[in-house]
């Protein structure tokens, strides 16, 4: 990893979509190399470097392939027809490792630990665990043990997915033990903690507990991630992390993105808007959905078109552009807060728990839970595809929602989207070691089934 470790690495954060938060009071040390960097600039970049893959070229991809939007104008309407080049996610695939990645982010947990904060060391696990899996979610098999020591590996061996998740479901372990600690060396990230005490105020005076939630509700989105090979054990170890996961249904303690109202500050999603407005219109999937059940999320989520909501096939062009339903201005606003590991999340994987458990009673209080904090009306009858359709809808703008239509085949696409990315030429240049492409990743097998008992 030559190039994407070092070079590319190294210049990550002056990058466009890796600028927000990183100030003037934040960066009196190069926040980009961490042998210079003091502690709490990288864990401010960290967290900036994340947004960016949530919020830029990532999440717009996953979002035109899961049919939330259709593309309507080069490259975006190619993108929506599942084409891109060699290397369209070399900067993607950089940001896990480098400028905000795995690097800084081990830098960070070291630090901390040998100074005796393991809150601030718990924090950083966190981080470093969304990003890698993720990374593995996409990829499959990745470089993870040796790829945060560029120095002494220069070209660091693959480990397969399954050694990569269970490597974080481990480390996620130790971070909510880290997360426990007390006494006056276990500060914790304080005033370098875009996430808790900040836009989540239930927890502001508690940021142990907010990030010992998402811990939790990240390890059972690993466990999901697992249940296709492992079956009912994956099932019942993801219900019992979700049960001490996010259960605040008001969503003051979901973790999202924090973001200001300047350009530099924005949401990546605002950024995009600002330069590309309708090159992206509303997809008809997403729509038919939120249509047929009425959907009181529709105006948060969208602007209507002349003849109300109206759902665009993947890079089709209406005949009549005045009828495409476009991004709502609350979600392209600079600041509007990113979901990232949410509430909603946590309730739904308990909900998919359930009833592949076929404990379908269950099941519906879980799915009723979570539509009833977000204003939709209870249903009556369960079904996988139903709570799917829900998280769906509920996870709008998350790359999650690509794992959950890989496992469950749920919703119901137009289309066939690729079921992993490539890796890119480069990173197969510069490291031997990187194997093969496939068309699906280990913990890809196709849809499971479920009738919710």
């Amino acid at each position: 990893m030559r190039r994407t470790l070092s070079l590319l690495g190294a210049a990550l954060l002056v990058m466009t979509g890796c600028r927000q938060f990183l100030d003037s009071k934040n960066l009196n040390n190069n926040p980009n190399d961490p042998s210079t960097a003091s502690t709490g600039p990288l864990f401010t970049g960290a967290q900036a470097n994340l947004y960016s893959q949530i919020e830029g070229q990532l999440g717009r991809t996953v979002a035109l392939w899961v049919e939330a939007f259709s593309g309507q104008a080069s490259p975006f309407n190619n993108l929506s027809l599942y084409s891109y080049g060699a290397d369209d996610y070399l900067n993607n695939w950089s940001r896990v490792y480098g400028g905000g990645g795995l690097i800084d982010l081990r830098t960070i947990e070291q630090r901390s630990l040998a100074a005796g904060d393991s809150i601030f060391a718990g924090q950083a696990i966190v981080l470093e665990a969304i990003q890698i899996s993720m990374a593995a979610d996409i990829w499959g098999d990745i470089p993870y043990a040796q790829a945060a020591q560029p120095t002494v590996y220069k070209t660091p061996k693959v480990q397969p997915q399954q050694a990569v998740y269970d490597s974080l479901l481990t480390a996620l372990a130790h971070a909510t033990v880290y997360l426990a600690a007390s006494g006056p060396t276990n500060a914790g990230a304080q005033g370098y903690d875009n996430l808790s005490g900040v836009a989540n105020s239930t927890d502001a005076n508690n940021p142990p507990a907010f990030w010992t939630a998402v811990a939790n509700t990240l390890r059972a989105r690993i466990f999901m991630h697992l249940a296709a090979r492992l079956g009912a054990s994956a099932y019942d170890s993801a219900t019992a992390a979700a049960l001490a996961g996010i259960r605040d249904s008001t969503g003051a303690s979901d973790f999202t993105s924090v973001h200001g109202t300047t350009a530099i500050t924005a949401n990546v999603w605002s950024d995009f808007q600002s330069i590309y407005a309708g090159d992206l219109v509303a997809a008809s999937t997403i729509i038919g959905i939120m249509n047929a059940d009425n959907d009181p999320r529709l105006p948060a989520y969208w602007i209507p078109g002349d003849s109300g909501y109206f759902g665009t096939p993947p890079a089709v062009v209406p005949a009549d552009p005045s009828a495409a339903t476009n991004l709502s201005n609350a979600r392209s606003a600079q600041a509007f807060p990113q979901p990232i590991v949410t509430y909603a999340e946590n309730q739904l994987i308990l909900a998919e728990a359930a009833c592949q458990l076929h404990s379908g009673p269950q099941a519906l209080t879980y799915l009723n839970a979570e539509r009833a904090a977000a204003g939709a009306s209870a249903i009556g009858a369960i079904s996988l595809q139903a709570i799917m359709n829900e998280k769906y809808v509920a996870l709008f703008q998350n790359p999650e929602v690509w794992n959950d239509w890989k496992r469950t085949g749920f919703p119901t696409l137009v289309g066939t989207p690729p079921r992993r990315l490539t890796y890119p030429i480069s990173e197969r240049e510069a490291n031997p070691n990187t194997p093969a492409d496939g068309a699906r990743n280990w913990n890809d097998t196709g849809p499971v089934s479920s009738n919710c008992g």
